[in-house]
């Protein structure tokens, strides 16, 4: 490689430029082949789990250290924090490839029992490659697929709602029923950064989003005429494509302090689908129909939030750095409600009693919320062959209990990580683990129609494992 750079392309003989251009045919086809595979690997794993529903954290590099990473410049997750940061790397190329692996331990319990959400294992892997020409360069690229929002569970419990009815209140009971939803947000970004000057820098993000979602329950319609009437319903959205992109400023201070901003914005799409809705003999409404069975077309939009995030990193001395991130979710135009839409359904006697299109909007209301990360690095003997993380994340709970369900977990608060990295010639080889825990919340009256989830209590932990290598050249 050395020989390379001191000599001009076309001064070498045909053999080597044969050589040449097969090595970088190659290189090109190895990116392309890895780049492939995490995206099919995102496809099939249809499950995504967060901190509730968005990571405190990508890559391995930012886990071990609090999820800080907005005034940093070490690693190619900077394409979706701040893409800044990526003129602010040394030269050449880098690759980085990373997995997170997550286990979730959820807890919902109820006046009519509890149970634990369905206990697996999620895998989800993440792919960049920067590249930036020569320390003298004004200008560098990059590209990414990242999974940084999701969230998957499924209980078993007993369903009780209240039915109210010109007679007066009625128990309504569909047994012993799956409670299941899923979601996931992925983004295949392209980035550039620009040197403004030896101190700041500017960064920008695009791509598009891929998003998809699904839910089975027993569903009470929350609003107009269907309000109180509960189903059986399964709802399964095809993947749908929106737009996603980050932009972000960095600025040296001095040598050792960088403060870093970045705004990342919200991800929207229309998802299309299918939904069934299936009236048990329970059901108040079931002695009016012969066929208690449909099946619609299904519309929602989703919304993933945008966030704001400032943050500082200072090195003292050789041995010790210290970074700190705050940044700001605006839940509170995500996550409103769940607006859905049923049309072309297959049950003529439904369609003659409630109408061919069905409205629904299931309330949300979650609120804005702050996240703290912190994080600290020691270089082994004032090197970077040798490093070891530790961090800490708090997030405010940006859910409303009044609206709390235990298909859509909410926030972990608590988040404390360690990690290391050791560099072997141009590899880098990291590890991390994140512990994370939310308080036990706790609904006394539900806002949810129906009174399903009255008297409930919903906690979680997390225990994340991430593992990822990086090679420069």
């Amino acid at each position: 490689m050395r020989y390379l750079k001191e000599k001009p392309f076309g001064c070498f003989s045909h053999t080597q430029n044969k050589l040449i251009c097969s090595a970088n045919g190659f290189l090109i086809l190895f990116l392309s082949g890895i780049f492939f595979l995490t995206f099919l690997l995102f496809v099939i794993n249809n499950h995504c789990v967060a901190n509730g529903v968005v990571l405190d954290s990508i890559g391995v590099t930012s886990s071990g250290r609090g999820g800080t990473n907005i005034a940093h410049s070490d690693n190619g997750v900077l394409i979706h924090d701040n893409p800044a940061a990526l003129i602010c790397m040394p030269p050449g190329k880098l690759l980085d490839v990373s997995g997170e692996f997550i286990y979730p331990d959820i807890h919902y319990e109820d006046d009519y029992g509890a149970d634990n959400s369905k206990h697996e294992v999620f895998v989800l892997p993440s792919f960049s490659f920067v590249y930036k020409r020569s320390e003298d360069s004004r200008f560098a690229f990059g590209a990414g697929i990242f999974a940084p929002a999701g969230f998957g569970t499924e209980y078993r419990l007993d369903h009780f709602m209240t039915r109210n009815t010109v007679a007066g209140d009625s128990p309504v009971s569909f047994g012993n029923q799956i409670y299941r939803s899923e979601a996931s947000l992925i983004k295949l970004l392209a980035s550039t950064s620009f040197k403004v000057n030896e101190k700041l820098s500017l960064g920008f993000s695009a791509g598009p989003s891929v998003q998809k979602m699904a839910l089975e329950m027993p569903y009470t319609f929350q609003t107009g005429s269907l309000a109180g009437v509960s189903a059986l319903a399964e709802m399964d959205t095809r993947s749908s494509f929106g737009f996603a992109y980050t932009a972000g400023v960095q600025y040296k201070i001095t040598e050792n302090t960088v403060v870093g901003l970045a705004y990342v914005s919200e991800s929207r799409s229309t998802l299309k689908g299918d939904a069934s809705l299936y009236l048990p003999d329970t059901a108040p409404e079931s002695p009016l129909f012969s066929n208690k069975q449909a099946k619609y077309d299904m519309e929602s939009e989703f919304e993933w939030p945008r966030s704001i995030g400032i943050g500082i990193s200072h090195k003292l001395a050789t041995s010790h750095r210290f970074s700190s991130d705050v940044l700001w979710f605006d839940w509170a135009s995500a996550f409103d409600s769940l607006d859905i839409k049923l049309t072309n359904g297959d049950n003529a006697e439904f369609n003659t009693a409630l109408g061919n299109k069905l409205k629904d909007s299931f309330p949300i209301d979650w609120s804005n919320s702050f996240a703290f990360r912190f994080g600290y690095e020691y270089f082994v003997m004032g090197s970077s062959d040798n490093i070891i993380r530790v961090g800490y994340i708090y997030n405010e709970n940006p859910v409303s209990r009044e609206a709390q369900v235990p298909m859509l977990p909410g926030n972990v608060q608590n988040n404390f990580s360690v990690g290391y990295s050791h560099t072997w010639n141009q590899w880098e080889f990291d590890l991390a683990s994140q512990y994370a825990f939310s308080e036990k919340d706790a609904v006394t009256t539900s806002d949810i129609l129906g009174g399903d989830f009255n008297n409930s209590s919903l906690d979680m932990k997390l225990y994340l494992l991430f593992l990822g290598a990086k090679y420069r050249f």
